[in-house]
């Protein structure tokens, strides 16, 4: 893992931490999650304190994982071939700003928010923060409340990344070391990935997909940047950002392939249960509104990531490479 002081694993094992994004959002992200836990390789994931079904997913949590070793779900044979037994797994922080409301109310800038009272798409945000830092102090009031949804659940993350890649944009970038040093949060996610066109052009050319890549990569670098010089530790490569709800077994395994070194890489998944669920309303975490379901673009993709993290295929293929299971916000091995 980057950063002097950081995590690492104690056998000079390569490792991979198995990540999933978007707890809370739904029922159906949640009950996929709690799957891939306990009958698959997940070792991590983080919630979305201001989503729907967040209070559910953090009570859950609580009750059947907090603080209990891997190898008590030892369901998947592979996860003890992949020396996963001892540590508990990873619950982060999933800073949003693009989707549902601000827990801060009529505190948070009405210039970031729709006509609807809701956060904008991450396109519309990104134009309104782009150079933007009159606003700073409110987003900073607004990520440390979600952040302390978990803290007032009795939880500390195990580290922060940002829903749809948020963090990168520059006026989070730099209250992001302060967020971490305030809740003494030892990790977080720098979505810069490795160079690699071949992998990137597997699933199809998509346009679209390609610019948005490049504008990812580009702030990501920048955040990179900017982290090196705080400090701070983070795994060593990523993948996920231009592939969300699409990875599968050969797209990993071309990405790992051409990783280059690293102690620790962090693959982002996005699992879900495939059963439908009906659209309902969901009390939102501070008791007091009713919020809708939130739109899911990836749902039609969530269930096939489910499979990937319970396929024993992917547990041959870590094993085949000399890969074991990691943490992203604590020690290895």
């Amino acid at each position: 893992m980057t950063a002097q002081g950081g995590p690492s694993s104690k056998d000079g094992a390569r490792r991979v931490a198995l990540h999933a994004d978007d707890l809370g959002m739904n029922r159906a992200v949640n009950k996929g999650i709690f799957q891939a836990f306990e009958q698959g390789l997940l070792t991590s994931a983080s919630v979305l304190t201001n989503a729907p079904h967040a209070i559910s997913a953090i009570a859950c949590w609580k009750d059947r994982f907090a603080g209990r070793p891997a190898g008590e779900f030892a369901v998947a044979a592979g996860r003890r071939l992949l020396d996963d037994l001892s540590l508990p797994f990873d619950l982060g922080i999933h800073l949003n700003l693009s989707q549902g409301r601000p827990l801060t109310a009529d505190r948070y800038p009405s210039g970031l928010l729709d006509r609807d009272g809701c956060f904008p798409g991450i396109g519309s945000l990104f134009r309104r923060l782009y150079r933007a830092t009159r606003w700073e102090a409110a987003i900073e009031a607004e990520l440390s409340a979600q952040i302390k949804v978990l803290l007032d659940h009795g939880l500390r993350p195990t580290h922060l990344n940002g829903h749809q890649y948020v963090e990168l944009l520059p006026a989070l970038a730099r209250c992001i070391p302060r967020l971490l040093r305030r809740y003494a949060i030892p990790a977080l996610r720098v979505a810069w990935e490795p160079p690699s066109w071949r992998t990137s052009l597997r699933t199809g050319f998509r346009p679209a997909n390609c610019l948005l890549s490049a504008v990812k990569r580009h702030f990501a670098r920048k955040f990179r940047a900017r982290i090196g010089r705080c400090d701070i530790p983070h795994p060593d490569v990523y993948f996920g950002a231009s592939h969300a709800g699409r990875i599968d077994l050969a797209l990993l395994r071309g990405f790992l392939s051409g990783a280059g070194s690293f102690s620790l890489a962090e693959i982002a998944l996005h699992p879900a249960s495939a059963a439908p669920h009906p659209a309902s309303a969901a009390v939102t975490p501070d008791a007091q509104a009713v919020e809708p379901e939130w739109r899911d673009p990836l749902a039609a993709w969530r269930p096939r990531e489910l499979e990937l993290l319970l396929s024993p295929a992917l547990a041959d293929f870590l094993l085949s490479q000399g890969l074991r299971l990691g943490r992203i916000g604590s020690p290895a091995g």
